[in-house]
């Protein structure tokens, strides 16, 4: 891995860090936002939604796929291209993922990406829109999932000793 893919690899793990530690102070930190409204919860959809997106990218970019060709938010597409670069680990977040939903449903995986794959350009126009649903357990059992493979990939160790600075 060249030098310079290297460098732009930690500046993105740590860019989506920070959305997810967003988003995580809107879902679980309600009573220290002054004027908390139902739009907080729409922020840290959003924030998890793109913090995916970040970490998927930080992957493909680490597996050599040049960041110039990632300009999409759609986490299905980048997912498959995932799969592509690197089938072992997609498919150990793929079985992680129904293994923590205790899931039987092979397709599982498949059938709740797709519902999440558009969140971030979708949630944040939600006002536009009569309103939205999305399970917001797989999205954000996915943000962890993939912040701890990119910590495992990025640096050799999981997002637990990553965090205390092991």
């Amino acid at each position: 891995m060249a030098e310079n893919t290297s460098t732009i690899t930690y500046q993105m793990f740590e860019h989506a860090c920070a959305f997810v530690d967003c988003a995580r102070y809107c879902q679980i930190e309600p009573n220290n936002i002054k004027c908390r409204t139902k739009s907080h919860s729409v922020s840290g959809i959003v924030n998890s939604a793109f913090a995916c997106e970040i970490f998927i990218k930080t992957l493909l970019v680490f597996h050599g796929v040049p960041v110039e060709e990632l300009k999409c938010h759609d986490l299905k597409r980048l997912w498959g291209k995932f799969k592509i670069k690197d089938a072992n680990t997609a498919l150990s977040v793929e079985r992680g993922m129904r293994e923590w939903f205790k899931s039987q449903n092979e397709n599982m995986f498949d059938e709740m990406l797709n519902d999440i794959s558009n969140a971030f350009e979708y949630w944040r126009y939600i006002y536009e829109k009569q309103g939205g649903r999305i399970n917001l357990n797989f999205l954000v059992g996915f943000r962890n999932l993939l912040r701890g493979v990119c910590c495992n990939q990025l640096f050799g160790k999981s997002w637990s000793e990553y965090e205390k600075g092991e």
